[in-house]
């Protein structure tokens, strides 16, 4: 594998420091709890709402029968639970349903933390179609207006990361005129793109769209 590409095999409090330092900032995005009737996930607390941690979160690892974030031991999740969530229980929950899933550490910084960003915020598929259409937008540039003949094929928008998307990536890091900032640029671009449409689709979001973009901008910059 490209040297660019390899893991960090360094480890903090059992996390690779690369994923520790993520975590961390992803973190201080997110802040504590939030109850805003008119967030869509429900409540929140360190990013964790209440429809991520009903659905995606509803795992049973112990196999006792019953949800292991059934805080409260209740028998259901509700908001109770995510009130109940430690620091802790976010970073488990952000690296056994995100990070790990977007094998993050197998993508070069910050690629890998764009998208566990965008994972948290908006879900696994449009993290991963948006690197797509970061991609695609480069090569595009590449062809049109550089005139590269050798750029690979255009990716499907499809949300699944394979060996093509890798090396659609390889390429335009190696081209002189492009690298990692032209990846950069074009994944926030799509995802500025994502947030506007969520606020023309749901008007009752635009009071979170300022908020939302300078998220955008600032992903790859730490």
């Amino acid at each position: 594998m490209d040297q660019a590409l390899q893991s960090d095999e360094i480890t903090v409090q059992g996390y690779s420091s690369r994923y520790a330092a993520a975590v961390d900032d992803l973190l201080g995005i997110e802040g504590g709890l939030v109850d805003d009737p008119s967030d869509r996930g429900g409540t929140t607390k360190y990013g964790i709402s209440l429809r991520f941690l009903a659905t995606t979160g509803a795992f049973d690892d112990d196999g006792d029968g019953k949800a292991d974030f059934d805080l409260n031991m209740d028998g259901d999740l509700d908001g109770h639970d995510v009130r109940m969530l430690t620091v802790g229980d976010a970073r488990y929950l952000y690296l056994r349903c995100f990070w790990k899933p977007l094998d993050a550490e197998v993508w070069p910084k910050p690629i890998g933390e764009m998208m566990f960003d965008q994972a948290v915020n908006g879900g696994l598929t449009a993290a991963r179609k948006m690197l797509q259409r970061a991609i695609n937008q480069s090569l595009m540039e590449a062809r049109v207006r550089m005139g590269a003949k050798t750029a690979p094929e255009t990716l499907k928008l499809d949300g699944a990361l394979g060996d093509l998307s890798l090396a659609a990536v390889i390429w335009v890091m190696r081209y002189p005129a492009l690298g990692m900032p032209a990846i950069v640029m074009n994944y926030r671009q799509a995802v500025r793109d994502r947030y506007r449409s969520i606020v023309a689709r749901f008007p009752s979001q635009q009071k979170y769209l300022r908020g939302w973009l300078a998220r955008a901008e600032r992903l790859g910059r730490v």
